[in-house]
């Protein structure tokens, strides 16, 4: 009985760490996608202990480049934030921070707001759609 009683517990612990859920990005997570990142990269300086950041994709086309990198807190398999690195040719990385699809709204307004960059010709379809796309993204990692 105790042996079948330990399979069953063996199967259960497997079955929900596969089935992981990742609770909401905080905002301490998104500043840390959204300026720790970059100051880890330009200045060393550290991220919060036990936080990595994972390669997840990267596209280069002419003179652009998008880099998508995974912020993973400790012990967790899927990401809570996900790094977005746009570079043009001979012009300063730009860092936006996507959160979770079940993130607070108001992370998904400021991520809205970022892609309006510092550049008077805003697009603000382009905007949308690459919005859009990044909020669909989340939910093929997501959950």
């Amino acid at each position: 009985m105790k042996k079948i009683l330990l399979l069953v517990l063996m199967c259960c612990s497997i079955s929900i760490t596969h089935a992981q859920t990742i609770a909401p990005t905080t905002d301490e997570e998104y500043t840390m996608g959204l300026v720790g990142y970059k100051m880890f990269l330009q200045m060393g300086v550290e991220l919060k202990q036990g936080y990595k950041v994972n390669p997840l994709a990267e596209y280069e086309y002419a003179d652009r480049k998008a880099s998508f990198k995974g912020l993973f807190r400790p012990g967790e398999q899927k990401p809570c934030a996900i790094i977005m690195i746009y570079t043009k040719l001979r012009g300063a990385p730009e860092y936006y921070c996507i959160p979770t699809i079940d993130a607070p709204e108001f992370f998904w307004d400021r991520f809205r707001t970022s892609l309006a960059g510092e550049t008077d010709n805003q697009q603000e379809q382009l905007q949308f759609f690459c919005f859009s796309l990044a909020k669909a993204l989340t939910l093929y990692i997501g959950k």
